[in-house]
């Protein structure tokens, strides 16, 4: 991985080596819990409350998916929620882990695999919170970490019914989000030259080419309600049906305070 990130040039490898081992002992007493699949990140349950996401099974190439519903979710009360440290540390651990989990299932099938990840953005809109600088920050942070942590990981970013204003968060992301990760961003936006809403995963060029109609989940047009694995939804155990933007947490006022009595 290290090898094919830096183009074979061995000593600009060894450093990122070196930096990633550096990395992970300074972090080790939240970050080593990682290595294990079922393992659960800081702050993981609180934060779910806010923002919807999850890893969904694998694409026909073995590539493994990971779906942040991002038009149901609240990244802007959860910027206000929790801090910067604590939902970095949420989204670290999180791509720490997918890459344990594709660093094994490389080793036994002898295959590199990486992360498709899938955003949703059915839902998002200015006064949603959706553009909240806070959070396009934290994913910033996170993907620059992961080019020396993860290299090789993701396989590809893939756009789901971008909303109207999303040029306008495209933009934003590039001012913080690395280049690699980028380059490697495909928008589906249902055909007909419009944003118009997917219906199956057909309509989606990128989708229909990586997944089978019954593994795609239904808010994404496939037919997967998971309801075999005896689970509510396909993402964070949370109900496919959900289109619109999730309620707040009950304790959310409360968190507001604690956070405000903090500083």
């Amino acid at each position: 991985r290290y090898l094919l990130s830096s183009k074979s040039d061995v000593d600009k490898a060894a450093l990122a080596v070196q930096k990633a081992v550096e990395y992970r002992k300074t972090n080790d007493s939240w970050l080593r819990a990682a290595r294990e699949e079922h393992t659960v990140a800081p702050d993981d349950a609180a934060i779910a409350e806010y923002i919807k996401v999850g890893r969904h099974k694998r694409t026909t190439d073995g590539n493994l998916v990971f779906i942040v519903r991002l038009g149901i979710s609240r990244p802007s009360d959860a910027a206000s929620a929790f801090t910067h440290e604590q939902l970095l540390k949420r989204q670290a651990f999180l791509t720490e882990q997918n890459y344990w989990i594709c660093d094994r299932y490389s080793r036994e099938t002898g295959k590199l695999s990486r992360v498709v990840s899938i955003i949703d953005m059915t839902g998002v809109s200015l006064s949603s919170g959706h553009t909240d600088r806070r959070f396009f920050k934290i994913l910033g942070e996170n993907s620059h970490n992961s080019e020396f942590l993860h290299p090789q990981l993701l396989a590809k970013m893939v756009i789901y019914n971008p909303p109207g204003i999303f040029k306008v968060m495209f933009s934003l992301a590039k001012l913080f989000v690395s280049q690699r990760t980028i380059e490697k961003v495909a928008v589906c936006t249902g055909g007909g030259g419009g944003l118009k809403k997917i219906k199956t995963a057909e309509k989606c060029p990128v989708a229909g080419s990586l997944f089978a109609q019954d593994s795609l989940p239904s808010f994404l047009g496939g037919d997967c309600t998971c309801a075999e694995s005896g689970l509510q939804g396909c993402v964070a155990n949370f109900s496919n049906a959900q289109r619109t933007q999730i309620p707040l947490p009950s304790n959310h006022a409360q968190r507001l305070s604690e956070r405000k009595s903090a500083k």
